[in-house]
């Protein structure tokens, strides 16, 4: 009887806790920046992340895919500035490519710019197939 006094109490201080946590902070990219992940059939990325450190943009992510990666071709990132201009973009390939059971693969990227882009400025990410014969990003 008494463990389930001590059970209670304890699950009760962890509601408690967890309840009075402070929110977590967006860093300045996630406010002044907005991220568009377009999905492609081959394979998509699945999160991406956006932080600005000091002088350095860096944008890094995972692609999900639910075939093996033979070629894992690469991603393709565009920033454009609030006008629609093309201000960086980069083309960092894979690593880390991991099999999960029930055969889901996935795979790293990251790109790290010399970049602080002006306020309403756009970063756009698509996993790029060696075999499609689609173009790379552009600013729309």
């Amino acid at each position: 009887m008494h463990e389930k006094k001590w059970v209670a109490g304890l699950l009760m201080i962890a509601l408690v806790s967890g309840g009075c946590a402070a929110p977590l902070k967006k860093s300045d990219a996630e406010h002044h920046l907005s991220l568009d992940i377009v999905p492609t059939r081959v394979a998509s990325v699945s999160e991406a992340r956006v932080v600005q450190k000091g002088a350095d943009l860096i944008i890094s992510g995972t692609v999900r895919k639910f075939h093996e990666f033979f070629l894992p071709g690469h991603v393709d990132i565009v920033i454009c500035d609030p006008q629609g201009t093309v201000i960086a973009q980069e083309t960092p390939g894979l690593a880390g490519h991991a099999a999960k059971r029930g055969g889901v693969r996935e795979g790293r990227f990251s790109a790290e710019m010399r970049l602080i882009p002006p306020s309403g400025s756009k970063v756009s990410v698509k996993y790029h197939a060696p075999s499609s014969g689609g173009g790379h990003l552009a600013c729309t």
